[in-house]
């Protein structure tokens, strides 16, 4: 992904609206009051946008990020001859103690892991007469209320949690905030003179509470400041980008609308429709359940039939049993007297072979007294 591709993590001037726009400009243009004629340091200056609108008043602007391609960019893009872009790291910074008067570091905190070490480092390098200005986002509203975590903070701060912090560096800590808010400007025609003022009282409905801030802006010193200082600022886009913008999201919202209100009416006439069908399905589908009533007591006739008929067919089966097995045991008492018998038959047999071999020994010895007296056979 290319570095000046909107992902929220910095700000491109250009990109992600006029919102996120009037934020990180008022701050610069907020600043720009203390950088006449002094060295201002920009810390993770991103692009370079704020160096350039600090340039005209300061007398050199140093501004570093740990992003070569940021440094890069800033260097083609916003290149004045007492700017001077470095690549760093914001918990370690390459400046010799106290030689800055004005010190910016604008939505970097969060990002850092080591936040006690930048704080350390932005006080390090501020002069005893010099301030430090520091923006982070007010978690309790950036992050809680809204429901929201940004994937590049690594930790966020609460209001007393971040003044704490601050001061165990700085002695004086004032704690501004920062919002865009609705408001209407009334401005002479031709500048007459240089005072303005600020009128920042709730509207209509009281009951409506007061609009706690998106970001915190600190104005850390070593010192009190020398001479009164603004207690507020507003910054006035006349070219009315964001309210053109908003109009822009409301009139695409209303067109949203109108296409979803006609797309509720087609659903609205296709349900319709369907229930028409349905109500024509539900009659047809009575009468296939009427249908179907009568199949199952048809069915139940049958299987009541078929259950007698099993009944009649099973007793007509144990009857048939009990006389095969009444049969089965006669066979078998056959069986035994055929046995007995061909046994007493083979006795007989037996008997009668014998009874033969002696009448033919007997027939042999008769015969044979014959033939010898006849003189046939020698004696």
């Amino acid at each position: 992904m290319n570095w000046q591709d909107f992902t929220g993590e910095r700000y491109v001037p250009g990109q992600g609206g006029y919102q996120i726009a009037y934020e990180h400009l008022h701050r610069y243009l907020f600043a720009a009051r203390w950088a006449d004629g002094r060295q201002v340091l920009d810390v993770a200056a991103g692009s370079g946008y704020g160096a350039a609108l600090l340039a005209s008043r300061a007398r050199r602007v140093c501004c570093f990020d740990i992003d070569w391609e940021a440094v890069r960019h800033g260097r083609d893009a916003f290149a004045r001859e007492n700017v001077f872009f470095f690549c760093a790291d914001a918990a370690a910074l390459p400046f010799a103690s106290r030689s800055m008067d004005v010190v910016l570091a604008f939505e970097v905190i969060e990002h850092l892991a080591d936040q006690a070490g930048m704080v350390s480092e932005l006080a390090r390098v501020t002069r005893p007469d010099g301030m430090a200005l520091i923006s982070t986002p007010n978690r309790a509203v950036y992050t809680d209320a809204r429901r929201y975590a940004n994937p590049f903070h690594v930790h966020e701060f609460y209001r007393e949690e971040f003044v704490a912090l601050l001061h165990s560096q700085f002695p004086h800590v004032r704690l501004m905030e920062q919002h865009v808010r609705a408001g209407s400007l009334i401005q002479a025609e031709r500048a007459c003179g240089s005072e303005s003022e600020i009128i920042s009282e709730p509207a209509l409905d009281e009951r409506r509470p007061v609009v706690e801030p998106m970001y915190f802006l600190a104005q850390c010193r070593f010192q009190p400041p020398r001479k009164p200082e603004p207690h507020a600022s507003a910054y006035l886009d006349l070219s009315d980008g964001l309210l053109e913008e908003w109009a822009q999201k409301v009139n695409g919202a209303l067109v949203e609308i109108v296409r979803l209100n006609e797309e509720i009416r087609k659903l609205g006439e296709w349900c319709r429709s369907l229930e028409r069908q349905l109500a024509e399905r539900d009659g047809t589908l009575a009468k296939v359940l009427e249908e179907v009533a009568a199949r199952d007591q048809t069915i139940r006739q049958l299987q009541d039939e078929m259950r007698d008929e099993i009944s009649q067919r099973d007793q007509l089966l144990r009857s048939l049993q009990a006389e095969f097995e009444e049969r089965s045991r006669w066979a078998e008492s056959l069986n035994e007297e055929v046995r007995a018998r061909d046994e007493r038959l083979k006795r007989s047999n037996q008997e009668l072979r014998a009874v033969g071999e002696r009448l033919a020994r007997i027939r042999h010895a008769f015969l044979y007294r014959v033939l010898c007296r006849m003189g046939i056979l020698p004696k």
